[in-house]
């Protein structure tokens, strides 16, 4: 268990909720089996995002963290400890994703950020979420906890309410519901997928993130009393 995942287990979490004033909404959403490996999907407005997020769960989560980061050689032994692993923002990590699917397959929990960036004092509902949950998920097999972050002006900030409102766990065979059975073309060379087919690929995973960011968009609008005029 990483150093924040220690945290998470002692009073530190319940001092964090405090510091920025969380309230938790739907908490029995969040799985029980500890067996189970999934993606807590969340949206982005800061860095104290996993902070918080993290002092909220049950269990320990692992994030991505911008590769930056791990360049500066303190902060990269405390990311490190806290769990972190490297992405290259800048193009397509295909080394970060073999990593969260290897720690999802291991049974942990991963924590991503359907934006793939901070929206600072941008309204989630305004944000074109992209498919990298969607993707992960088919490709770990893993099901998904879509977590809603609620707070004045779209940012998490020290002292300021901050709602967090577990949505509706959705198991991975949900996804599968979503995928039908093709039949290998003739003629089609092994390992290789024409264009129709990494068409019909990116049409399910969009499928996924609807769903997904359905679930948090909706918690939004039900939950949100700090925003509303």
């Amino acid at each position: 268990m990483s150093v924040f995942g220690r945290v998470q287990k002692s009073f530190a979490a319940g001092f964090l909720r405090k510091l920025f004033r969380v309230k938790i909404i739907n908490p029995e959403n969040e799985p029980k089996d500890i067996t189970t490996s999934y993606i807590v999907c969340i949206n982005h407005s800061s860095n104290w995002d996993p902070i918080v997020i993290g002092a909220c769960t049950k269990r320990p989560l692992r994030y991505m963290a911008k590769a930056e980061l791990f360049k500066v050689p303190v902060l990269k032994s405390i990311v490190k400890l806290f769990g972190a692993y490297p992405v290259n923002r800048d193009s397509a990590d295909v080394s970060a994703i073999r990593t969260t699917i290897n720690i999802l397959e291991k049974g942990e929990t991963v924590g991503m950020f359907p934006q793939g960036h901070r929206a600072k004092r941008i309204n989630p509902n305004k944000i074109v979420p992209k498919n990298s949950v969607a993707m992960i998920a088919m490709k770990a097999k893993s099901g998904v906890l879509p977590v809603t972050v609620i707070t004045k002006g779209y940012k998490v900030r020290i002292f300021h309410k901050t709602i967090v409102v577990f949505g509706r766990y959705i198991p991975f065979e949900e996804f599968e519901e979503f995928q039908k059975i093709r039949e290998i073309k003739d003629g089609e060379i092994s390992g290789i997928k024409d264009r129709k087919d990494i068409s019909e690929n990116m049409n399910l995973y969009k499928k996924i993130t609807d769903k997904i960011y359905g679930e948090m968009m909706s918690n939004y609008s039900k939950y949100d009393t700090l925003n509303k005029i």
